[in-house]
């Protein structure tokens, strides 16, 4: 079941004769409301680099070609399509000397990216696996997806819509009002109205994130997905 959070919103109560630009010029109710909620993934990608260097760049090269070939080896092996490990942007750089060292050759550093699409999780760790052992790797990204994304996003907006409504409900019952229509309705903050009323909006990345920086052994956990949908409402008093 979607669990669901009320949003520290603005809650605000303006008179008939509104002064400030941008502002409705009827009395109106200002609400927020979030649904949150958390999901297993689906769908994994898992981003990283070959690197190689040598002073003689065909040699570089050709540790870059033998590492894609391994890499395409052990994905078919674990069940993954070859159609979903894309080898991409092969580079030649030169490889900055060591200071403390003897002068030597010039170095040339090889790399291409790699991305592996795995859209079936089981075989996650079966992908994942062979690539932590594998010398001239690094680099590692992961993002996880869900083939669901749109349904629980729409569930999570009638959730935010829900919180919204019995929050205006409490402030009119507390003024000795009756709550009318919604005037309108945003999923996010309705900048101009909130800009105009003094109040700062909250950055917030409603979408999973990728998880960069990581360990190797980071790379074999499947992470689970958090979710928020924010809406902001105007209600009308009747």
């Amino acid at each position: 079941m979607l669990k669901t959070i009320a949003a520290v919103g603005a809650l605000t109560l303006l008179p008939v004769a509104a002064q400030a630009a941008g502002l409705p010029d009827y009395p109106f109710i200002h609400v927020s409301g979030m649904g949150t909620t958390t999901a297993m993934p689906d769908l994994g990608q898992i981003d990283f680099e070959i690197s190689a260097f040598d002073a003689d760049p065909a040699v570089a090269v050709g540790v870059v070609q033998t590492r894609a070939t391994e890499i395409r080896a052990a994905m078919e092996q674990a069940g993954v399509p070859l159609e979903d490990v894309e080898v991409r942007d092969v580079r030649k750089d030169f490889r900055k000397p060591d200071p403390n060292a003897a002068p030597g050759p010039v170095q040339y550093d090889i790399r291409a990216g790699v991305r592996i699409n795995v859209r079936d999780l089981t075989k996650w760790r079966g992908a994942a696996a062979p690539l932590l052992n594998m010398p001239n790797l690094d680099g590692f990204m992961t993002v996880f997806d869900t083939t669901q994304r749109e349904k629980i996003e729409m569930e999570l907006a009638t959730d935010a819509i829900k919180i919204a409504r019995r929050k205006a409900e409490g402030i009119a019952v507390g003024l000795g009002r009756k709550l009318g229509p919604a005037s309108a309705v945003s999923t996010g903050d309705l900048k101009n109205l909130t800009r105009a009323m003094g109040l700062a909006p909250n950055e917030t990345n409603y979408r999973s994130s990728p998880q960069t920086g990581m360990d190797k052994a980071d790379v074999l956990t499947v992470m689970a997905l958090k979710f928020a949908q924010p809406v902001d409402v105007i209600y009308r008093f009747k």
